[in-house]
């Protein structure tokens, strides 16, 4: 059985290079400063309990420090390996030089003479290096008696974090030369999130495109058309580590992580692409990339949050992938290709620069349905999928969704429309109920069993939609909760809310947190200020402070406006599907029509609009004996 020591397994391609990991038999040392740390993140890869977790073995060290921190006993059996995974270092592109040389270059150093005294034990089998595709060492120009601690000149004017990991480089190439060990250096591009959610919680990268962007902060394309920002996915990073790994007699080699150049998008393209996710202008003109770097080296970067340092992933060259092409041919996987998950990447990163620090909540996972981010809890049987209504998302209807889990033991999706929480603007057209209606079934169409829909408020009405349309058979129950039915009463705050998207989204993000909460107040969306869950308004406001998300109330208001008649009506319901309707009759601003009061399946509560939000026990006891 293999043994592999990992550097930079809670990294952000560590964990994912662990998650593909989870279903072999290998095992696993881990080099971690806090193996408690360590356990409790890699509890949600697989590792959790089981087999997997019998696998693992952490070993408490640092990198920086000879013997790589690690006390006799550990380090004993951090010799007994022979693969070493070496993807340890963070990714902050503003280490100072010290800093910078003990992670990089120093730890290498001391990952090397660990590799040395395991090849003359018992021969290592393989050392695989995560760098970098900037990386000016190759196969062809490694001078073994170079001395990496005295190449003052290297790479000279660049920032500490580039020259001390590409030292690193040639250092370990170094060592594996000397020693006659076979080693694979990757280098990736830009690493964006893996498929199909392009979650990307390294908001370092081309989050730093994301933020210039969506602030107004990049006015121009750096660099024009001839330029692009090479990008590739962390799965697809993963497996070819992987793959390396489990080679029996690898042969090493360079492998360049990044697609054709032509076949991506430039500079321009993917600027636009990231403008239109965020619903903001495009930077139009260009300036050379030497020119913008010496304006940000002024103190214009640390103001606007663009460092100088990150312009160095620009570039005009293409890049040799002969190797890594033939690699992936043999590993039978997909092209390196991202375009497509750009729109999922771009809303995950505006999503977490919004709400920095933001966690998932226990039990769920991120996952996507259709073009939908979604939440999920697993379950046995039938899935409860709930669409939110307007300045809502997936993550605030999590505490009904976990009494349905509990009181039934089924799966629960909790969808993000288009625009909203962590999902993409809609690709093509406006927003429309016809659209949204569009988005939710093709979702559910990932469902192998019929599944339970329960829309909120707007949300309801596109869950009507979508039952009243051709998704309607893979539906087994509905549940309209305050049912949008007519457009609301048009005070001076609504004529601005209803007007363009450009009026709309900068009225929402204009409003503060005292105004919205009162404004929620005077119109029933909660009956008393006691309702509203702590932190609820603040998170809302905050949202809207995203121009995408802005502009996908924005795009819902102009859908309920104009689509809506003035007045309460019945829309007709599915005939052949049992139908539930729960209305809070404390809501000032929308009604109920009659018609729908008499009916067998309709239940009144005394809450207010956002009873899903202020009361979810009840909300899940009503929806469950429904059923």
């Amino acid at each position: 059985m293999s043994e592999l020591l990992i550097t930079g397994s809670t990294g952000f391609i560590g964990k994912q290079v662990l998650k593909q990991l989870a279903q072999g038999e290998e095992r696993l040392l881990l080099l971690v400063r806090s193996p408690e740390k360590a356990a409790a993140a890699l509890s949600k890869q697989g590792f959790g309990g089981g087999d997997a977790a019998k696998r693992i073995q952490f070993l408490k060290g640092d990198l920086s420090e000879p013997n790589l921190g690690l006390n006799p006993a550990d380090y004993n059996r951090a010799l007994q390996a022979d693969v070493i995974i070496h993807a340890g270092g963070p990714m902050s592109i503003t280490l100072d030089n010290a800093k910078a040389q003990r992670t990089f270059l120093e730890g290498s150093r001391h990952l090397a003479e660990l590799a040395e005294r395991i090849h003359k034990a018992r021969g290592l089998r393989h050392f695989i290096h995560v760098v970098g595709y900037m990386s000016p060492i190759h196969d062809g120009n490694v001078d073994p008696e170079a001395d990496v601690f005295r190449m003052d000149d290297f790479m000279k004017g660049e920032g500490p974090y580039e020259r001390m990991k590409f030292l690193a480089d040639l250092l370990i190439r170094q060592q594996a030369l000397r020693h006659g060990y076979p080693l694979s250096v990757v280098n990736p591009s830009t690493v964006v999130g893996a498929s199909p959610t392009g979650a990307t919680e390294q908001t370092g990268g081309l989050g730093i495109l994301v933020h210039a962007v969506r602030k107004g902060l990049m006015p121009v394309v750096p660099g024009g058309a001839s330029h692009w920002v090479p990008l590739v996915a962390n799965d697809a990073l993963a497996g070819v580590i992987v793959h390396l790994a489990r080679e029996a007699k690898p042969e090493g080699g360079t492998y360049n992580m990044l697609g054709r150049k032509e076949a991506g998008p430039n500079m321009k393209e993917l600027l636009d692409l990231i403008a239109r996710e965020l619903a903001v202008p495009a930077p139009r003109g260009a300036l050379p990339v030497s020119l913008l770097r010496g304006v940000m080296k002024t103190g214009l970067g640390r103001l606007t949050g663009i460092p100088a340092e990150s312009l160095a992933f620009i570039t005009e060259r293409s890049f040799d992938t002969k190797t890594t092409e033939k690699l992936i041919g043999r590993m039978g996987a997909k092209p390196l290709a991202v375009t497509e998950l750009l729109p999922m990447v771009v809303a995950d990163l505006d999503y977490r620069l919004t709400h920095p620090g933001a966690s998932e909540p226990a039990h769920w996972s991120r996952e996507r349905k259709g073009d939908l981010a979604a939440l999920v809890r697993e379950g046995l049987g039938e899935p409860w999928v709930i669409v939110h209504g307007l300045l809502s998302g997936a993550d605030d209807f999590v505490p009904l969704a976990e009494h349905l889990h509990a009181s039934t033991g089924n799966p629960v999706w909790l969808l993000d429309l288009p625009g909203f929480g962590r999902s993409p603007l809609l690709r093509e057209g406006r927003h429309s109920l016809e659209s949204y209606a569009k988005a939710v079934s093709e979702a559910i169409a990932d469902s192998p069993v019929p599944v339970r829909l329960v829309g909120h408020s707007f949300g309801a009405r596109i869950a009507l939609e979508t039952a009243n349309g051709p998704a309607g058979g893979k539906l087994s129950t509905l549940a309209l909760l305050q049912p949008v039915l007519h457009r609301p009463d048009v005070g001076a705050l609504r004529r601005a809310l209803s007007g363009t998207r450009r009026t709309a989204s900068a009225a929402l993000r204009l409003m503060s947190v005292r105004a919205m909460r009162n404004t929620m107040l005077r119109e029933g969306v909660f009956a008393a200020e006691e309702e509203i869950p702590d932190g609820y308004v603040e998170t809302i406001v905050r949202s809207l402070t995203s121009p995408r998300i802005a502009a996908a109330n924005a795009d819902m208001l102009h859908s309920l406006y104009r689509k809506l008649p003035a007045k309460p009506a019945m829309p007709v319901l599915p005939t052949s599907l049992h139908t539930t309707v729960i209305w809070g009759t404390k809501d000032r601003t929308y009604a109920l029509p009659e018609a729908y009061r008499n009916q067998a399946g309709t239940r009144l509560v005394s809450y207010g609009h956002q009873f899903p939000v202020s009361h979810p026990a009840v909300t899940a006891k009503i929806l469950a004996e429904q059923v």
